[in-house]
């Protein structure tokens, strides 16, 4: 074989590696923010057959209120991440959407962030330390949505 088709061989081999290490890492980096955003997914899971108070409803579908879900299931516009393994939801609140997710900021720091988002305004970003205060801030939005 001459010496360039062998370069090439190596070169195509070093990068079949090169994509084989990149996409196993972030198989590996979504399976860390799926295991620390569990318990996030359980509480929702817990309460998403409770009923959203009528007037929350109405601030966040004024037209057709009474045409949607009344649950807490009824919020969630989507999970992030894959299905099998979310790292976060987001969710419909009045004038836009609020978002919890877990991301890895650097190498083997992972951040708990929940974002708002209003219509025609910058997006506001608060990020908690660790996921107890998260989930805390997680539950207050809760029950200021649902019928208690």
């Amino acid at each position: 074989m001459n010496p360039t088709l062998q370069k090439l061989r190596e070169i195509a081999q070093a990068s079949a590696l090169n994509t084989q290490g990149s996409a196993l890492k972030k198989q590996q980096v979504m399976a860390s923010c799926a295991e620390l955003a569990a318990p996030l997914i359980r509480a929702f899971q817990d309460v998403e057959k409770e009923y959203v108070r009528i007037t929350i409803l109405r601030q966040i579908w004024p037209g057709d209120y009474d045409r949607r879900n009344d649950q807490v299931g009824g919020l969630l516009v989507m999970l992030i991440g894959s299905e099998q393994a979310p790292s976060g939801l987001k969710m419909a609140m009045p004038q836009g959407f609020l978002t919890f997710e877990v991301v890895l900021k650097s190498p083997d720091a992972h951040v708990f962030r929940c974002i708002r988002e209003t219509a025609g305004q910058r997006p506001l970003t608060m990020e908690f330390p660790d996921g107890e205060r998260w989930l805390e801030y997680f539950y207050k939005v809760i029950s200021d949505v649902i019928e208690l």
